[in-house]
């Protein structure tokens, strides 16, 4: 009764601590799952703002800030199963599968230890690697540590301990098995065994795959194989060995196979004995495959095998099967107990495509000269795994000197790299079978250059996956056409836009030497776009070259008298009012017939362009002369080209060899531009090759009486020169040597005047970490990558600033920005502006876009936007 007793309470104690395992189990399991998420150790989070608004010539216009990123850093965390509890015979060996799994985010190297205590302890216990996790040792080399893992890495092993041969009945040993990290060895887990001595029988049992992982669905059938032994001191009874298929497996039917009855087939029906002397009944019903065996002897080994495929279309995952094995010892029924779990791995496979093709391209129908034209590209994870696709401009055959730019879906945040290869990317992206979040939008926007019409223009994106590179998906998008915008130019009363006729318009009579001024009326004839116009005169009305009679001059003027060579910005529709001044030399023979000049007005950046003829009757001395003064605009990084016109109006021959010299030079009064000059040899308005830079005298060359050559002074203002920034460049011609006696002329000089225009909007982004998100930056806010303290669960505060450099107000001012890859926004201190605007900004914990509709910003003010997010945990 006593024995009966003790008996039914050691069951009991293995039951509870079973159960208790098991929770443990899935609890810790938990745990690995949540860490899944994380993003690696080393993940870069890019950032970049964005701005839209309405400059002040009515233009909208976009930019972008500098782009800062923070380094997430490596945590420490494990888990360690399964918690088991087994019988053993006293001198017999008893060995328990364990599954470490990093579930940290980064590399980790993890110290394998054990304690055990009891009635009985082990005489000694080994460590020895299980790499299919058949829960049988690879080999006879003990380890101590997991060497290298990987995060997500899993490492299996077996604990083998040897049990004495003092050990009695009823005794007790409580294992307990500890990983230890080596990044921070205060980060550890343990998982507990316990082993119970009995003088009756002891069966173990292990499951094993022919693989350890495939594709889905499996090319063949893999076996399982059940193996299980009798290391006690009686036989084994009514031996249940039971295995509950997980979904994505599924048994082939009569693949049954017991070691004792050979390669015979078992049938699958229940209550048909099979063998001789011990029987077994084999059967299956779904998901269950179950053999009981009618008896196995002490030290008597066997094996239960069968068939299953795996399953189409599963997602890349682990499928974990784990058998149970139930007997009487000869005593009294022995509960049911755990396999190891055998893991099998569905691979991952890539696959990506496009919503769009070269045969069914995303297709814009229009787009103006200069625009900037957007096409929104779908890309879906097609294979059954978690992917991330760099994205990237393949091919394109819109013209030379468009330029494309990649953002997301928002259409403002710029497309960034996240994964260190130095190419944009989508970040992680679910696959088809794993999560519905499998399609990423990106944006590619054209801006196209000016001057071009035509087409169509297509361009060709490549999403390249990261898990398998030669898994590539082409999207093409498709621009119908570019339309020219157009310009009217009219002495008043327009001739409407093109084609040009070369009848005279207006007639002016004027004496040798005088000036006489043409009004010309200039019409930006565009109904969406603002646009500026260059002037220019010459006698060739097709404008093959820039010519006039020798002697003779134009220059441009607007109402308030000042030298122009650019009308400036012309709203759409509207007019500018500009004065070409012609001025025939003091000698110049009569023309009653009138000498014809046609008038040209050229957008630089379309290439817009109209023209009419003029003419001047001439009704029927030594200096030098540099003209025109000119106005122009310049982009930061960009430069403009001035005309000018350096004549002799004397008469004698200046710069001769052997007589007098003149040299030029050019004085810039802002740091940040430079300007060269050149002698445009060819008159055609142009730099190219033929024409010169004049450094030295020699360069300019003899410049007979009466005559004028044509110069091209080169305006270029650096990146960092700041929106309303004037520079005037001074060409100055000095005439030195006497000739004849005569005094040589004073210096003369001409001026270039050039306003940095576009661009007005700086955007200037800075962050700071948020270690325990109070919503509070833990230090300054700066641009240098944060590598500090951004683990996953940390948070990021981000601070945009943006700027009115220009000269004029801005309007419809809006700032963007977006939560980065492996980030949600975070509400704890929210998204605001100072001085204060509308925000709009995603729900706290989901990733999404921020912006504030700030308005009006004047010139010289400023608007800050903050706001934080809090990396995946």
């Amino acid at each position: 009764m006593k024995n009966t007793q003790k008996m039914c309470s050691s069951i009991r104690s293995r039951l509870e601590l079973f159960w208790r395992a098991l929770l443990l189990m899935i609890f810790l399991m938990s745990l690995g799952s949540a860490h899944a998420a994380s993003p690696l150790a080393g993940t870069s989070i890019g950032n970049q703002a964005s701005a839209t608004y309405v400059d002040g010539s009515a233009v909208t216009r976009s930019v972008s800030s500098n782009a800062v990123s923070t380094i997430v850093q490596q945590v420490a965390a494990l888990t360690i199963t399964q918690s088991l509890a087994k019988t053993a015979a006293a001198g017999t060996q008893v060995s328990y599968p364990v599954t470490l799994t990093n579930t940290g985010n980064g590399t980790d190297t993890f110290a394998l230890s054990q304690t055990n205590t009891g009635a009985f302890t082990f005489t000694s216990v080994s460590f020895y690697s299980d790499a299919n996790g058949d829960g049988v040792p690879d080999n006879t080399t003990p380890i101590t540590t997991t060497g290298s893992l990987a995060s997500g890495g899993v490492f299996r092993f077996v604990a083998v301990g040897n049990v004495p041969t003092t050990a009695t009945s009823g005794q007790v040993d409580t294992l307990v098995i500890t990983g230890t990290s080596g990044f921070a060895p205060a980060v550890s887990a343990f998982v507990t065994d316990t082993t119970t001595i009995t003088s009756n029988a002891v069966i173990n049992v292990t499951k094993t795959m022919s693989a350890v992982s495939g594709p889905s669905p499996s090319a063949a059938a893999q076996t399982i194989t059940l193996s299980y032994n009798n290391t006690g001191n009686t036989a084994a009874t009514g031996v249940t060995l039971s295995d509950a298929l997980p979904a994505g497996m599924t048994y082939v039917p009569g693949s049954g196979r017991w070691s004792v009855t050979g390669a015979t087939l078992l049938t699958d029906a229940t209550a048909d004995l099979q063998g001789a002397g011990p029987t077994i009944d084999y059967s299956f019903t779904a998901p269950t495959v179950k053999g009981i065996i009618s008896s196995v002897a002490p030290g008597q080994a066997g094996t239960l095998t069968f068939q299953v495929n795996i399953d189409a279309n599963l997602a890349a995952a682990p499928l974990n099967n784990t058998a149970t094995f139930a007997y009487n010892d000869g005593v009294a029924a022995v509960p049911a107990s755990n396999t190891n779990t055998f893991v099998f791995t569905v691979n991952q496979t890539a696959s990506v495509t496009s919503n769009s093709t070269p045969a069914a391209p995303i297709t814009v129908a229009t787009a103006a000269q200069g625009s900037t034209v957007s096409f929104s590209n779908v890309f879906t994870n097609t294979g059954n795994g978690t992917d991330s696709f760099d994205v990237a401009v393949s091919t394109s055959s819109f013209p030379a000197g468009s330029s494309f730019a990649l953002y997301k879906a928002d259409g403002v945040t710029p497309l960034v790299d996240t994964n260190g290869n130095g190419i944009p990317d989508t970040g992680p992206v679910t696959g088809i079978l794993t999560a519905p979040n499998n399609t990423y939008t990106v944006v590619l926007k054209v801006t196209l250059p000016a001057g071009i019409t035509g087409g169509p223009f297509s361009v060709s994106k490549t999403a390249t996956s990261k898990f398998d590179p030669t898994k590539i998906a082409t999207g093409t998008d498709t621009l119908t056409s570019i339309t020219a915008n157009t310009v009217d130019l009219t002495n008043g009363a327009g001739l409407g836009v093109g084609p040009f006729t070369p009848a005279t318009i207006v007639t002016n009579a004027t004496n040798p030497g005088t000036t006489t001024r043409f009004t010309l009326n200039v019409v930006n004839a565009s109904s969406s776009t603002g646009d500026t116009f260059n002037l220019a005169a010459s006698t060739d009305s097709a404008f093959g070259s820039l010519i006039l009679p020798a002697g003779w001059t134009v220059v441009f003027r607007d109402s308030a008298g000042t030298v122009i060579t650019n009308t400036g910005i012309v709203a759409a529709g509207a007019t500018a009012v500009v004065f070409a001044d012609v001025t025939p030399p003091a000698g110049q023979a009569a023309i009653p017939a009138g000498q014809p000049i046609t008038f040209r007005a050229l957008s630089p950046s379309t290439g817009s362009t109209d023209r009419i003829t003029d003419a001047v009757i001439i009704n029927t001395i030594r200096s030098v002369t540099v003209t025109p003064n000119n106005v122009g605009q310049v982009v930061p990084g960009g430069s403009v080209i001035y005309t000018h016109t350096i004549t002799n109006a004397g008469n004698v021959t200046e710069n001769a060899v052997g007589g007098s010299t003149v040299t030029l030079s050019l004085l810039q009064t802002q740091v940040g531009f430079t300007a060269i000059v050149y002698l445009d040899v060819n008159n055609n308005n142009i730099i190219d090759a033929g024409d010169v830079a004049i450094n030295a005298a020699s360069d300019l060359g003899p410049i007979s009486a009466g005559t004028s050559k044509q110069l091209l002074v080169k305006v270029t203002a650096s990146s960092g020169v700041g929106i309303g920034v004037v520079d005037t460049s001074t060409l100055t011609a000095t005439t030195a040597v006497a000739i004849n006696g005569a005094a040589a002329p004073a210096a003369v000089n001409a001026t270039d005047t050039t306003t940095v225009i576009s661009g007005n909007i700086v955007l200037f982004k800075e962050q700071a970490l948020d270690a325990n998100c109070d919503g509070v930056a833990d230090t300054a806010y700066g641009v240098a990558t944060i590598t500090t303290g951004a683990v996953p669960g940390a948070c990021i505060r981000y601070r945009v600033t943006a700027t009115n450099n220009g000269s004029a107000n801005v309007i419809s001012l809006v700032l963007s920005d977006a939560t980065p890859v492996v980030t949600t926004y975070i509400s704890t201190n929210p998204a605001v502006t100072v001085p204060a605007s509308a925000i709009t900004a995603p729900v706290t914990g989901t990733a999404g876009t921020i912006s504030a509709n700030i308005g009006t910003l004047t010139p010289s003010a400023s608007v800050v936007l903050t706001f934080g997010v809090k990396i995946n945990p």
